[in-house]
């Protein structure tokens, strides 16, 4: 069974943002996809006045894009109004460009769950 929920435990999310490079601030979190307890992908965020996508990481495309729909609920849900990717790059920013990510910079998110419907065909 899959599950997506925010990481809890504060080790594996600091060993993420080691792993990726990234500083380790106030706001910042993770998002999580675990399939039987092991984490087949991940978002690192940090939370301000919008969401900023500090790396994702899922190397299946049909679960990439249900993750980074749930991490951005997840913001939406936590008062977060929009979501910059900017910081995203390489492979993954151009996988997440195909689903339509990078229609607006940032990315209303209400709009994006309004507009951007299962995109068939660009996964």
């Amino acid at each position: 069974m899959l599950e997506m929920k925010p990481v809890q435990e504060p080790d594996l999310v600091l060993e993420l943002f080691q792993k990726e490079g990234i500083p380790f601030r106030e706001g910042c979190g993770a998002f999580g996809i675990a399939e039987r307890g092991t984490l087949a992908g991940y978002c690192l965020f940090c939370m301000g006045q919008s969401m900023q996508m500090l790396a994702v990481r899922c190397d299946d495309p049909l679960l990439l894009d249900g993750l980074v729909r749930a991490a951005l609920n997840h913001g939406s849900l936590s008062g977060v109004a929009e979501a910059d990717f900017s910081a995203i790059s390489g492979e993954m920013r151009d996988r997440l460009d195909k689903m339509g990510y990078f229609q607006k910079d940032p990315l209303p998110i209400e709009w994006f769950f309004s507009v951007c419907k299962p995109c068939k065909g660009m996964i």
